[in-house]
Formats: structure tokens, C-alpha cells, sequence
């Protein structure tokens, strides 16, 4: 098919957010063999705009979708976030393509009501809602127009491309790693502090909390590739399904991952693809046995990597989100096929 991708590729960011979900999900959806035009929204907004503000530009952004679709002519629009695109420039773009299929994929959380009033906006002009969080604010989005399925943190080799868990040990930097940050989060730099007083001992890598600087891109990637573990850390767990989208660039790049219980994440993945953790106190127990058995955290996050690749690809879930928005009932293969409410 011919596809108009419209989504925040981040190209002012010069590379350094290069593992993105923007990126993976356009990558499969030319893996799968479509045309895919690039419409990379929040840099379209800073390019019209005279004072180089998104904000000032979205308006002429929005025009320059409508004109984008009329010269391409695609069989799909696939929006990812697409906070400026209103539902007025959608159903323009609909009065131009009556045949056209819509689908909006958002990989934020779905708890914050003023974050996703936008998604509420826009669900009777678009065919299909995909969100990476699950549950019953996954399902209070669905309508008979519009089903709201979820879909995991996608992986895509040729960025999480290391095996964290070929690295010598001559080359270990880190035992435990976190990249994430604390400001605003109280909780999580509690969790954080009383982790590291747990583990004084241990080389613990810190980035971008507990007063430490963040690191991005390539450096980033070696960091990972560099460390026997790595936390995953969301901001909460009580959401079904709901996880930042670290888990995929940690275990899609090879590295034991711990991973709090509670969000349901056993129906991904199981005890020995990820490690399952309550509380802090558990959390240090589990980082020192796994420091200690290298056979065991070796075998669990190849098996991670494995399922990830195979499974959770960029190209697996762009393959979901086009069967689903043009109604091809392939959608119901994938593992998390049980996880779609309403259409």
C-alpha cells in the first residue's frame, strides 16, 4: 500500500534519540514492503513557523498534512501521537480520500486525562486507536467506529542491534544500570536512593537521576551493551500492561532486564525471559544472586532478546496496526491479540 506516515521523528534532535518508537514503527512498515512517506510533525510545525516554534506552527503544519495527502494519494494514514493534528484537518483529508483508512498509535500512559484529551478528540474520524497501555482506560477509549487495541514497546535490530549478553567481562562497566529521571518524581528517587544505599558495593550506574546527567545515542547503547542488568522502572505499576518504552531497548539489546511485578507483564513475558521483582528489598536481592550466577542471568536475557526480536519487532507491530486499521483479520495472530476492545 501507499502509506503516509505523520509522526514525531525528532529530526532536530541531530541522531540522539535515534531508538525512538517513531522510528522502529516507520522502519516496519517499510520492511513489510509499502511506500511510506514521512511527515514528521513537530519538525514540519518548526520549519513553517518564522520564530522556529512548533507551537507557532502547527496550524500551517495541519495544512501541510492535508497537502501532503492530496500529492501522495495514500491508501493509510498512520498518525503516532499526533497531538497538533486536529479532527478537523482528518476529516478534510477523508473529504479529499473518501476511501482512506486512519489509524493513531500513542505510547504514552493513558492516566493523565488532559495528556489524551486529544486521542478522545479524534476517535470518531480515525478507524483504529493503538496505545501501549491495556486495561480498562484502554477499553473506555474503544468505539463501534474505532477499535482501541494495545500494542508493545516495539524493537528493530538494526537499532537495538547489541547482545549485552556476548560482552566479556573484561569489558563490564556496570553490574546494574538505570536510565531515567527523578525530577518531579519523588517516588522514584526514593526507590532510587534506597537501592543505592542497598547496593553500595556493587558498580550501580545512575543516568539522568539522583543528580547524575542523562546520556544519549551511541554512548548510550555501549553503556547497555557494557552491563550484566538493567532496571526498568515506570512510573507506575498498577497500570495493565503499561511500561516505559525502555524495556524494549534494554532487552531488545541483550541485557538481564528486572522489571517491577504488578502491571501484568507476565502475559508478555515470562520468568525466564525477564526478572520479576516486589519492592526494593527484592530488587537488591535479585541484582546481587543474578551478579553471582552468570549462567542463569546469560540464559534469561538471551531469552528476553529472543522474544523481543521475534515477537515485539517494529515490523510485527506495524504489520498489527495496519491489518487491524483496514480490518484484515490476520490482526488476531499476534500474542497480544487478546488485548483489543470494541470495532
Amino acid at each position: 500500500m501507499r502509506i503516509v506516515h505523520a509522526a514525531n521523528l525528532q529530526l532536530d534532535k541531530d541522531g540522539a534519540h535515534l531508538w525512538n518508537q517513531d522510528q522502529k514503527i516507520h522502519h516496519g512498515l517499510v520492511r513489510l514492503g509499502h511506500f511510506v512517506y514521512p511527515f514528521s510533525i513537530n519538525d514540519r510545525a518548526r520549519m513553517l513557523s518564522p520564530t522556529k516554534s512548533k507551537t507557532f506552527g502547527k496550524g500551517k503544519a495541519n495544512k501541510a498534512l492535508i497537502e501532503t495527502c492530496r500529492n501522495v494519494h495514500p491508501d493509510l494514514l498512520i498518525l503516532g501521537h499526533a497531538q497538533y493534528i486536529t479532527a478537523a484537518t482528518l476529516r478534510e483529508i477523508r473529504a479529499i480520500l473518501p476511501e482512506i483508512r486512519i489509524g493513531l498509535w500513542y505510547v504514552d500512559p493513558l492516566w493523565d486525562e488532559e495528556e489524551t484529551k486529544h486521542l478522545r478528540e479524534r476517535l470518531e474520524v480515525i478507524d483504529a486507536l493503538f496505545c501501549s497501555t491495556g486495561g480498562p482506560l484502554l477499553e473506555a477509549l474503544a468505539r463501534p467506529n474505532c477499535p482501541a487495541a494495545f500494542i508493545p514497546s516495539a524493537v528493530d535490530a538494526g537499532i537495538e542491534c547489541h547482545r549485552a549478553f556476548e560482552t566479556l567481562d573484561g569489558e563490564i562497566l556496570h553490574d546494574l544500570l538505570f536510565f531515567g529521571r527523578d525530577k518531579g518524581e519523588p517516588g522514584r528517587r526514593a526507590f532510587l536512593s534506597e537501592l543505592r544505599e542497598l547496593l553500595p558495593d556493587l558498580r550501580v550506574g545512575y543516568y539522568g537521576c539522583l543528580d547524575q546527567p542523562g546520556i544519549f545515542g551511541w554512548e548510550k547503547e555501549q553503556v547497555i551493551r557494557r552491563s550484566k542488568m538493567a532496571l526498568n522502572l515506570s512510573r507506575r505499576v498498577d497500570v495493565p500492561l503499561y511500561s516505559s518504552s525502555r524495556i524494549a531497548e534494554l532487552m531488545g539489546n541483550g541485557i538481564l532486564t528486572l522489571t517491577p511485578r504488578g502491571a501484568g507483564l507476565e502475559g508478555l513475558y515470562g520468568e525466564d525471559e525477564i526478572v520479576y521483582f516486589d519492592g526494593v528489598g527484592d530488587l537488591a536481592e535479585k541484582v546481587r544472586y543474578f551478579s553471582e550466577h552468570e549462567a542463569e542471568r546469560l540464559m534469561i536475557a538471551r531469552n528476553g532478546w529472543e522474544r523481543n526480536q521475534r515477537d515485539y519487532s517494529g515490523t510485527e507491530v506495524a504489520r498489527f496496526i495496519v491489518d487491524l486499521t483496514v480490518r484484515d483479520e490476520a490482526w488476531r495472530k499476534v500474542p497480544w491479540a487478546a488485548h483489543v476492545f470494541g470495532g
